[in-house]
């Protein structure tokens, strides 16, 4: 077993959830220090003024968070260097002026148990997960030990490498929100020429990418915007004062029918989804709140702003109807993007030298939302160039899938290609 894939395994026996990756991001740097890197933490790397409140743990949960991360092996000074704060970022400089490329890995997991039966085998082979709750079931483990295998390889083969710099990019809450998008906000991308992000199990011609092969970008990414909706109505009992009564319930229901029946949009895909109601108190009383979990994307900006102005008509009208207020919780929005044709261009060559892989597709699919495409977009701006790589491994299960597995020599054979890449825009 190759060290990528102790990496890969270390990681994916202590999985994380979105903005609690406490001990994931102390040993990276750990890692990236004893490698020879100078590493960026914590409020170094994110605006923390970006995170809302809604998915930051409090104070409380963070020292929770350092103390279970030095009691499963991270190093004290490197818990203490996040400041309780996910993500790290290093670079390497040539000192020669060239361009910049960045490389985003998301090192965050998913919120339910992983399973502990023989014949799975990250149960058989003891790497399973040890933290309740919390399952690398999306490939993000794999992709922090590509990061590392990319800075590891960095070190070793410098000559390959003769201008400009490499900025490695560890990034928290690509499940959840703002991950990205803090990282953004800080300024880590404004400088960036080429971009490049990696995501096992991927689709070409929407069918799943095996092992060996690979695709070279993707442009299908829709955005993902989630909305907390609490309708605020009034309890009564339902047979004596049912006058007196306003059925929040039934409110709830109304709007989640009628957000389903959103007509579609001539340009392009969109997806909505009532993901849970909670609501009412008893059977014997008419039900003065309910909990409607919202989320909706689109392919593109437009068609994202013509279904967010629906979501919330039809909230409104829904409100009016059964005469209540409302409010919202607002998880802020991942955009759309696209990746461009030349940087993928740079994959393709590059995966002519990489005998492993054995099967390019030039353009394959996302088929839903990653915050890598914020980071995308925010190069594109600054005149920069991006893509979104898929690299193909049999899996036992799809991801979000608790018992997904990979193909662990999809790693290396993803670390060969992106060193590759980097030879062909800085050698």
């Amino acid at each position: 077993m190759n060290k990528y894939v102790e990496y890969r395994r270390e990681f994916h026996k202590y999985p994380e959830n979105g903005w609690r990756e406490i001990r994931t991001s102390a040993r990276i740097a750990e890692i990236l220090t004893g490698m020879g890197y100078t590493c960026f933490m914590g409020e170094e790397v994110v605006n923390v003024d970006t995170i809302i409140s809604l998915v930051r743990p409090d104070e409380a949960e963070v020292a929770m968070l350092k103390e279970q991360a030095i009691r499963q092996g991270a190093n004290p000074k490197f818990v203490e260097a996040t400041g309780g704060i996910p993500g790290v970022i290093a670079e390497y400089d040539t000192g020669k002026k060239g361009p910049v490329t960045a490389f985003r890995f998301d090192i965050d997991c998913l919120p339910y148990d992983e399973p502990q039966t023989e014949g799975y085998r990250p149960y058989d082979e003891g790497f399973a997960s040890v933290n309740p709750g919390a399952v690398h079931a999306c490939g993000h483990d794999a992709h922090t030990a590509m990061g590392l295998g990319i800075a590891d390889k960095l070190m070793m083969q410098k000559d390959r490498i003769r201008f400009g710099k490499i900025r490695l990019i560890f990034q928290p809450a690509e499940e959840t929100f703002c991950g990205a998008l803090s990282i953004c906000d800080k300024g880590w991308l404004d400088d960036v020429d080429n971009f490049i992000a990696m995501h096992v199990a991927l689709s070409a011609e929407n069918k799943p990418l095996p092992s060996h092969t690979i695709c070279c970008g993707c442009k299908d990414f829709l955005s993902d915007r989630q909305l907390d909706v609490t309708f605020h109505g009034r309890a009564a009992h339902p047979c004596g004062a049912s006058q007196e009564g306003k059925n929040a319930l039934l409110a709830a229901c109304t709007a989640a029918i009628n957000l389903h029946a959103i007509a579609p949009h001539e340009e392009g895909m969109h997806r909505i989804n009532v993901g849970k109601i909670e609501a009412g108190v008893a059977p014997n009383t008419i039900a003065p709140n309910a909990l409607m979990v919202v989320e909706y994307r689109g392919v593109t900006e437009n068609i994202t702003e013509y279904v967010g102005r629906r979501v919330f008509d039809i909230i409104e009208g829904a409100a009016r109807m059964y005469d209540m207020d409302y409010t919202v919780e607002d998880y802020g929005e991942v955009p759309a993007g696209k990746s461009d044709d030349s940087m993928m261009d740079v994959i393709r060559r590059a995966s002519v030298k990489v005998p492993w892989i054995q099967k390019m597709y030039f353009e394959g699919n996302v088929g839903g939302t990653d915050d890598a495409a914020a980071m995308i977009t925010r190069v594109q701006k600054h005149g920069g160039r991006g893509t979104y790589v898929g690299i193909g491994c049999d899996t036992t299960e799809p991801v979000h899938n608790a018992g997904f597995d990979l193909d662990e020599d999809c790693i290396e054979a993803a670390v060969d290609l992106c060193m590759n890449a980097l030879e062909s825009i800085h050698g």
